[in-house]
């Protein structure tokens, strides 16, 4: 499993265009094509949550599972005039290992209306207690989304 989140440093998220216009077209259709909207907390602000039909292999986490945890498999994009952010990242449910994980995160960044950055990727492991954790990809997962994300 996968998680990209820029750096803290990097709040106010990534540009989409200095044309705020065309920027919202973009993120709309990158909105129709991946996600379902799940809320609009404001005119600027929406919960989504991945299409199940667009993801080559869910592969959830069992800290993920269940109608309780739902939330944690939502996140929040919010617009500010011509940035987009994220404030809890974009988790990606696939596979670290599987080929069609890594041609997904490259067509995702192609299509996003942003740079994406492979250094901002994370990996979710299973700690020995059980406990799920976010850590820094490996040389060989570092060394395959920098050859997908674009």
């Amino acid at each position: 499993m996968f998680v990209y989140r820029p750096p803290k440093g990097s709040c106010w998220g990534h540009s989409i265009g200095k044309d705020t216009a065309k920027a919202k077209q973009k993120l709309d259709a990158l909105f129709d094509a991946y996600f379902e909207r799940i809320e609009a907390l404001s005119p600027t602000t929406t919960v989504v949550a991945w299409k199940s039909s667009i993801l080559p292999m869910v592969d959830w986490p069992e800290a993920f599972q269940g109608p309780e945890n739902q939330k944690v498999r939502q996140f929040l994009f919010g617009v500010m005039g011509d940035r987009v952010m994220f404030p809890m990242g974009i988790v990606f449910p696939l596979s670290t290992i599987e080929p069609a994980s890594f041609e997904f995160l490259g067509r995702f960044s192609a299509d996003a209306p942003f740079k994406m950055s492979a250094k901002h990727f994370m990996v979710g492991v299973i700690a020995k207690n059980g406990s799920f954790a976010w850590r820094k990809p490996d040389s060989e997962i570092a060394a395959k989304l920098e050859a997908v994300i674009v």
